[in-house]
């Protein structure tokens, strides 16, 4: 199987579900993401047509976090 066929996946930042990365995530910080449920909850708004966040989900806290992991 050529890796173009395979999903590429990672893990929620919030909830720690592990998704694919072609589902409608949020991507942010160094390779963060966030699941589709968990930017809702913190306040993203996803257009299905134009397929894009048109409101970036509060991250603020889960940055800080990261911060501290280094």
């Amino acid at each position: 199987m050529h890796e173009s066929e395979t999903e590429q996946s990672g893990v929620c930042a919030d909830c720690r579900a592990e998704v694919a990365t072609a589902d409608r995530v949020y991507i942010f910080g160094a390779e963060e993401l966030l699941c589709f449920e968990c930017a809702l909850k913190r306040h993203g708004s996803y257009d299905e047509l134009q397929d894009r966040w048109t409101v970036a989900p509060d991250v603020n806290d889960l940055l800080a976090r990261s911060a501290l992991d280094l």
